[in-house]
């Protein structure tokens, strides 16, 4: 009988014993399961802070360039400009407007419409804008090209160079100099002192 009881004992501890070697068993692998499961989610959200400062470093760099260009545009010194010129087909006086940044644009669209040759350089150009007066040194190549135009190619050469910078810049006299002298025509004129808008 005493040895039933303990035979009966030895077995109720070994199924306990069983028993609760399972529930460990599913204790450790619910343990384990969570553990992957708060493993991924921390990749995860380290993966996705990893991803958006490179989002925010993207939108950073947009941001930048437009504000590059903003401040490119705002700060400018560009002008509209009135230039003459004579007109290849009709030989009459034209004008038009062009957006420039200073006055050797002015002189290179002059060039490229064919009043001045490639040689032909401006020097200086000074703009006392308490006189409204306008001080323009142009080299010999531009008294030669003005010279070898006639009477009337003088004139318009003259004045569109006077006109177009004396309404682009709002003055009222302009002093042409060829090299720091006084400019002299073919025809003897001596354009020494201050001209105003020349009427063709």
């Amino acid at each position: 009988m005493v040895k039933r009881k303990c035979a009966c004992m030895i077995m109720i501890l070994c199924m306990a014993a069983f028993s609760l070697a399972g529930c460990g068993r599913e204790q450790e692998e619910k343990i384990s399961t969570e553990t992957e499961k708060t493993t991924g989610q921390n990749k995860e959200a380290d993966k996705n802070e990893k991803e958006e400062p490179a989002q925010t470093e993207v939108q950073t760099e947009e941001d930048s360039e437009d504000t590059g260009a903003d401040t490119q545009a705002g700060t400018s010194a560009g002008r509209t400009a009135t230039i003459y010129y004579v007109d290849p087909q009709t030989a009459e006086i034209m004008t038009k407007t062009e957006e420039v940044q200073d006055e050797n644009n002015i002189w290179n669209i002059l060039k490229e419409d064919g009043l001045l040759t490639e040689d032909c350089e401006l020097l200086s150009f000074k703009v006392n804008e308490a006189d409204k007066k306008i001080d323009l040194d142009f080299n010999a190549a531009t008294g030669n090209r003005i010279r070898s135009m006639g009477t009337t190619g003088e004139t318009e050469i003259i004045g569109c160079i006077v006109n177009t910078y004396l309404d682009t810049y709002n003055c009222d006299g302009i002093r042409l100099t060829e090299e720091g002298n006084a400019l002299m025509t073919s025809s003897g004129a001596d354009f020494d002192g201050y001209s105003g808008r020349i009427t063709f």
